[in-house]
């Protein structure tokens, strides 16, 4: 006889079963096998499934309750039992590397822009409010403050945080409302599970590759792990939390696989409708803790609550910490999107964001008024170039360039909208002098640390391949817009940019292509940065791949890709370079777009796109060649 279940995770086994009994990537023989702990609870969970069937005893709903483990520390959501190579089944291999190169990848890459050196809105609350306040800064001591902070924690961080505020303000709350909410945060840990799979699946040739599995194994699991996670997503909308926005966020840069139909792209919640769930979602989030304004007038509410007996999270500078990270990453998504999607922005303002709004100036506060005088010495009398000074750069550079993003949405926002020629100069010269910030304050630092980048570790490289990309991407977005809308004028006083953009964006790619990362096997590292780098601890071959295959964000390469495409088409057509360049440089592009996971319906497109380019450009030549021929005078 069934012992019944003593909390949460019954209801979550009942709510999936029918699913688990259609989905490939849900074994319900082996949830019948597996047993979880005290009151034999059983998971839906496919990696603890399969683990089950091996004979490893995994508890999930202890592996990915933020409540039970140390928000900061390494999660167990990445903690990997050993399995020996002969037991391991291809699926299980496959679903323990998506999470480890989610991690090594993503959520790394993401935590260095939210961490000690990447958050400007933590700048003005560590060195503005707390100094007006005469509250000491003990960041540096802080072991919540790291330089890197992957988002998984982050956010889960931020979840558990407020679920101990409700707990404060409710000690007596009824044993069966702790069960729901035990229910509803262990089955918000399982879409994240799933979402971080599929966000991750992309990759999953280059081990098919390495170990030598079916390709039609790979990509099956590539589009049932997508079609699983997009199915997941309505029930993540209606979950508010800031685990689900994070979710809602991945499955938004989750590429739509090869072989997906346009009527089941259709019939279902689009990435466009999950980001801007998520934004919607972060700001209901803050809306509880209307604390949290960057402004100075508050500084005296803010002391009071510091100094108050009473431990409440939401006053405190520890969780304000978090709430911002959090908020400076939504803005991220917010802005980026908004760059390429051209929709306005939804947590920022449009037109005069980037000049009036408090967010937006406390970014160019940290930008002029803290990073340009810290690193002034750097500029005029040189440094060496570390991999912790390169790193703050970096995360520097990834700051300013976002600020030059805003201010493109804003003019293009401008241009779109047909305002009075007023409101676009406006715009345009809040946009010159962001230009000219990265210019005065980013591009020496980056030049000098390009010289030693051959010394650096590979997440300091990568980080310097991905800001430059995606900075001269910015610049080519602005080039285009201001050319769509027939703006000469304005174009003219961005000739310098705009060459250093199509020139060096050739450059950059070319590093990413050449350039490889590496990620060991799971289990070999666990510590966010030194576990990029780490020596191997198990056997097996690491994966190593190019910048471009594993970039994090390979919209921005196939973007880059297609506009680079442009300006050299345009420069061939009008005679400034030579065929024998143009096929040069389209080899590079070809290149580039090869090297991406070719899953991605993405990809695929703009490889067929850049095909067809060629192939004009071929028969102009071809045609040119035949006009020379007939005209050469006979001898």
């Amino acid at each position: 006889m069934k012992r019944k279940p003593s909390n949460a995770a019954q209801g979550v086994t009942a709510s999936h079963s029918s699913t688990a009994e259609k989905d490939p990537l849900i074994s319900c023989e082996s949830r019948e096998q597996a047993d979880f702990g005290p009151g034999s609870e059983r998971s839906c969970d496919p990696a603890a499934t399969q683990y089950s069937e091996r004979g490893v005893h995994v508890d999930v709903r202890n592996q990915y309750d933020a409540r039970h483990s140390a928000p900061l520390a390494e999660s167990s959501v990445y903690s990997i039992v050993p399995l020996s190579s002969q037991a391991e089944s291809s699926d299980v291999l496959l679903m323990r590397w998506s999470d480890h190169m989610f991690h090594h990848g993503f959520d790394v890459t993401l935590g260095l822009l939210v961490g000690r050196n990447g958050c400007p809105f933590v700048y003005v609350w560590r060195v503005v409010i707390l100094k007006r306040a005469a509250i000491p800064d003990n960041s540096r001591n802080d072991p919540m403050s790291e330089i890197c902070i992957p988002a998984t924690k982050l956010f889960r961080k931020l979840d558990a945080d407020m679920d101990d505020e409700l707990d404060r303000q409710n000690p007596g709350r009824a044993s069966d409302v702790r069960e729901r909410r035990q229910e509803r945060d262990y089955q918000i840990n399982q879409s994240l599970s799933w979402t971080i799979r599929s966000f991750a699946a992309r990759w999953l040739p280059l081990v098919s590759q390495r170990d030598h599995l079916a390709t039609n194994q790979v990509e099956k699991m590539i589009r049932d792990s997508w079609r699983f996670a997009r199915k997941d997503m309505l029930k993540v909308v209606n979950r508010t939390s800031y685990r689900s926005a994070l979710t809602l966020y991945l499955f938004a840069q989750t590429p739509i696989p090869v072989g997906i139909s346009e009527d089941e792209e259709l019939d279902g919640i689009s990435g466009l409708v999950c980001i801007q769930t998520a934004l919607v979602q972060i700001q209901r989030l803050r809306e509880r803790q209307r604390s949290h304004q960057f402004n100075a007038s508050e500084v005296s509410v803010w002391a009071a609550a510091l100094a108050s007996s009473a431990p409440n999270p939401s006053l405190t500078q520890a969780y304000l910490d978090f709430e911002s990270r959090a908020y400076w990453a939504a803005v991220m998504w917010d802005t980026s999107s908004s760059l390429t999607s051209n929709l306005r922005t939804s947590l920022t303002s449009g037109l005069n964001g980037a000049c009036s709004e408090p967010a937006w100036r406390l970014v160019r506060t940290f930008l002029v008024g803290s990073f340009h005088p810290r690193t002034e010495y750097w500029r005029t009398n040189g440094f060496e170039v570390s991999d912790g000074v390169a790193s703050e750069i970096i995360t520097a550079a990834a700051v300013c360039k976002l600020y030059v993003w805003k201010n493109i949405t804003s003019l293009k926002e401008a241009l779109r909208e047909g305002v009075h020629e007023e409101s676009v100069l406006f715009v345009w010269k809040a946009l010159l002098d962001a230009i000219d910030i990265f210019k005065a304050s980013i591009r020496p630092l980056l030049n000098k640390c390009e010289r030693r980048l051959h010394f650096l570790d590979q997440l300091s490289r990568l980080g310097w391949y991905e800001v430059n990309l995606q900075y001269y991407l910015g610049i080519l977005v602005l080039v285009n817009a201001i050319e769509t809308a027939n703006r000469s004028d304005l174009l003219s006083q961005i000739t310098e940019a705009r060459q250093d953009a199509e020139h060096e964006s050739f450059n950059v790619l070319k590093f990413g292509i050449e350039n490889t990362y590496t990620i060991h096997e799971p289990g070999e590292g666990s510590k966010t940065t030194s576990a990029l780098d780490a020596t191997a601890d198990f056997p097996g071959e690491p994966i190593t791949a190019s910048f471009v295959a594993i970039d994090p964000y390979p919209n921005c390469v196939v973007d880059s890709v297609l506009l680079m495409n442009e300006v050299i088409s345009r420069e061939y057509r009008q005679g400034k370079i030579k065929h024998g360049a143009y096929s040069y440089l389209s080899s590079v592009l070809l290149k580039a777009l090869g090297q991406l996971p070719q899953f991605s319906k993405t990809v695929q497109a703009a490889r067929e796109n850049l095909q067809r380019s060629l192939h004009k450009v071929d028969d102009i030549f071809a045609t040119d060649a035949a006009v020379r021929g007939i005209d050469q005078p006979l001898t």
